[in-house]
């Protein structure tokens, strides 16, 4: 639990709670309806991967936004305010804080109760609520806030510097001429390149394969000089959004912002993270935050398919025989739309690809959604509660390597994977592409980073 700067009261913790809450009626339509139409017609249960993975009362979808609902009726509603429990109004009480810390973490985030709620309710947004009022009052969970924190000091989730950026540059660098028997470049603070690409940090010093992927279809498309990376700015990673802090979130956004402006490219060019993107183009680009923006936001994935889809990359799939499937990342497959362009890298570089089902809008979390990769501390409940789903479907497609598009994904499949002692292979989707793209007519002499 983290420590806040100074003890609050009782009397002032209940304060900020029910201020909190109660903001909600000033809030945006969506949210004020979400306090209303609840039917309590179970669908959000029954397709939530939380609830799927332990069918208790507490993991219900719509139980958990109760929470928040009871004691916005008792402060918001004529009908609460006189009968109370009811009416379906409760009064908070200071000492559910601890539970609190630990309901609003049971929550994965991935919206798929909005996709399947009749009304459309979406309960992530009622989870990042619960998540905002706790980290006002100091609560945030000690892995997330340390995350923050890290994050906002170094503008990069996993505390790295430049040398530490640099070496690892340069050893992608080695290992891609290693493979190609030719000097494929990552080039680095740019200024006037075209596209400024921005990662996930744990595609550059975690899983390489990934931002080895991109620079190999630069270089196939002999535009080595018009991209470029940023040794300062090289994670698009942003927790704001998980603990529910607004301002945290937009600091974090607003440095990358600066850097592409101070780079003058045309594009941002975010990589593989589904909640990256999000907040670039979904939440900072279309909201105007820092007004009209002098480059546009992309992904990298649209970006690579229409290429293939020109007929200017080819591959030997022959690289890649092993039956591989794709899992969606909440954040692309529900919230950007984004689907159908990884597979299309993935057919083009693979020679069994094969799909889990449900898929694309209405997948299945991989359960470490909403930040939870990040929590060790919760990590049964990861592995054995919300990822319960989610390994049944890997099972049941046969394949022995998984490609996903998100850095906590991908952490949350590994660790999947290990816990369940399955012998199946986690990766990114230009991490296929890098393996079987032809540079020079030649698909690389395959290098194991994992080893």
């Amino acid at each position: 639990m983290s420590d806040s700067d100074t003890e609050l009261t009782r009397e002032e913790i209940k304060k900020t709670v029910v201020d909190s809450i109660s903001a909600i009626k000033d809030g945006p339509r969506s949210m004020r309806m979400y306090m209303e139409m609840c039917a309590k017609c179970g669908t959000c249960a029954s397709v939530c991967p939380v609830y799927y993975g332990k069918s208790e009362k507490r993991f219900n979808p719509a139980e958990r936004t109760d929470i928040i609902r009871r004691i916005y009726n008792k402060y918001n509603t004529t009908s609460g305010k006189l009968f109370g429990k009811l009416a379906g109004a409760e009064d908070f009480d200071p000492d559910d804080l601890e539970d609190w810390q630990k309901i609003w973490y049971e929550c994965t985030g991935c919206r798929r109760c909005a996709t399947f709620c009749p009304f459309g309710i979406d309960h992530s947004v009622i989870t990042r609520k619960g998540r905002a009022i706790l980290d006002k009052l100091g609560m945030t969970p000690d892995t997330m806030a340390k995350v923050v924190a890290i994050s906002l000091e170094t503008g990069n989730t996993d505390g790295a510097g430049e040398s530490a950026f640099r070496a690892a540059i340069d050893f992608l660098e080695e290992e891609m001429e290693e493979e190609h028997g030719t000097p494929i470049k990552i080039p680095i603070d740019k200024v006037g390149a075209k596209y400024f690409y921005v990662p996930p940090s744990g595609d550059v010093l975690v899983n390489p394969e990934a931002t080895m992927g991109v620079a190999k279809v630069f270089h196939v498309l002999g535009m080595a000089d018009d991209w470029t990376m940023s040794s300062k700015c090289f994670d698009g990673a942003n927790y704001g959004l998980f603990t529910g802090n607004d301002g945290d979130m937009k600091t974090d956004n607003k440095l990358y912002v600066d850097t592409a402006k101070e780079l003058e490219c045309d594009v941002m060019l975010m990589g593989e993270c589904g909640h990256a993107y999000r907040i670039m183009k979904m939440m900072m680009e279309k909201s105007g935050w820092w007004g009209d923006l002098p480059f546009k936001v992309e992904n990298c994935m649209p970006w690579t398919a229409d290429r293939i889809k020109e007929g200017l990359i080819e591959f030997d799939k022959s690289k890649n025989p092993q039956p591989v499937t794709y899992h969606d990342p909440c954040n692309f497959g529900r919230s950007c739309n984004i689907v159908d362009e990884p597979r299309a890298i993935l057919e083009a570089s693979c020679q069994d690809f094969r799909e889990m089902y449900p898929n694309r809008g209405e997948n299945w979390c991989c359960g470490g959604g909403g930040g939870l990769s990040a929590m060790d501390d919760i990590i049964e409940f990861r592995m054995e509660v919300s990822g319960k789903k989610k390994m049944d479907q890997i099972r049941d497609t046969g394949a022995v390597y998984v490609a996903t598009a998100c850095s906590n994904c991908k952490r949350q499949l590994t660790q999947l994977m290990e816990h369940h002692e399955e012998q199946i292979e986690v990766g990114g989707v230009h991490d296929m592409l890098s393996r079987s793209i032809l540079i020079n007519g030649k698909a690389a002499d395959r290098v194991d980073y994992t080893a």
